[in-house]
């Protein structure tokens, strides 16, 4: 069995990153694992090649709560185009033919409601979603008809920002959206070109927001290259618990930290719980000297580690266990 690469001490945190046009969201991935020395990274979520914007990498330990950030709402602003449908319902499909009408922006802004809200949405069939074990794309790619079954999703915000008629026959709209995570902004641009009648597809996306976090704090790949370089990656990295300000926060005196270390249950008295402060079920965070411990769930009694970052206590050898020199 090949053994796991150990991660590089000090590389643990949240990198927010301003993703370009061309690269897929692996190929960031894989650039920052090999620039960081860090073979633990995952993510919050991905972006198609053409579009830009904000990725969320969680790098070594932070890994382990990628859960939690993929679940976050997304915030983009697109561009569609209405001159037409596409393949792959983005300006990387091959033309399929428009509608037999012409898109305005009154006849737009008055289907926007139907966009609004919780809906079904199938997705794109040129999209990574899985049939029988096989990427749709792979599917579609080789001239297959892909049905993809909807899913739920939720539209909050959805608004035109400019219109765009300097080629009659190909008006392009401006838009702002805040959706659930798993939502298709390419599939928004096919839904909505349909009800048109005129077709339509994404020529420009650009994700400005994921859960809390913003692309105004992130940071390009020619300046994580240069830090890394200079040693200074460490500095570009925000905590483990990032973008995890909901979650409640009990601070931890030293008996109390004796006890985590151990792995073991902490009273409500002895984390400081109100009786009706935190709900039993609820993630919470453990804070141990203004750093995240570890993360636990409130039980009748007080908490209960279940991802635990802090280093351990030493345990005494078993009899019989070999000790090796360090």
């Amino acid at each position: 069995m090949a053994r796991r690469r150990p991660s590089t001490p000090g590389i643990d945190g949240v990198l927010l990153v301003d993703k370009a046009n061309g690269p897929t969201s692996h190929d960031v991935v894989a650039k920052v694992r090999r620039i960081a020395g860090q073979p633990r990274i995952g993510h919050g979520g991905t972006l198609d090649p053409f579009a830009t914007g904000l990725l969320v990498l969680l790098l070594g330990r932070a890994t382990r709560l990628a859960a939690l950030h993929q679940g976050g709402g997304k915030r983009y602003e697109a561009t569609f185009s209405f001159g037409g449908a596409t393949t792959t319902d983005d300006l990387d499909g091959e033309m399929i033919g428009g509608g037999n009408l012409r898109a305005t922006r009154d006849l737009v802004e008055s289907l926007l409601p139907r966009f609004r809200g919780a809906l079904e949405q199938v997705p794109p069939s040129h999209s990574a979603k899985r049939t029988d074990g096989v990427r749709a794309y792979e599917r579609a790619r080789a001239g297959e008809v892909v049905n993809l079954a909807p899913r739920a999703v939720e539209i909050k915000r959805f608004e035109i920002t400019s219109w765009d008629e300097s080629r009659p026959e190909e008006p392009l709209m401006g838009a702002e959206l805040d959706v659930s995570s798993g939502t298709y902004i390419r599939a928004i641009a096919r839904d909505l070109g349909a009800a048109v009648g005129s077709g339509a597809h994404l020529v420009a996306l650009r994700r400005i927001g994921s859960g809390s976090f913003s692309v105004a704090h992130a940071h390009r790949m020619e300046s994580i290259s240069e830090a890394a370089v200079k040693g200074h990656l460490a500095d570009l990295l925000l905590p483990l618990d990032a973008g995890l300000e909901k979650l409640a926060r009990l601070d931890l005196n030293q008996e109390a930290t004796g006890l985590l270390r151990d792995g073991a249950a902490i009273s409500a008295d002895l984390c400081g719980l109100r009786p009706d402060e935190i709900a039993s079920g609820e993630l919470v965070r453990l804070v141990v000297d203004g750093r995240l411990a570890a993360l636990a769930r409130r039980t009748d009694a007080g908490v209960q580690p279940e991802r635990v970052f802090i280093t351990p206590n030493a345990s005494p050898p078993r009899r019989g266990q070999i000790v090796e020199a360090s």
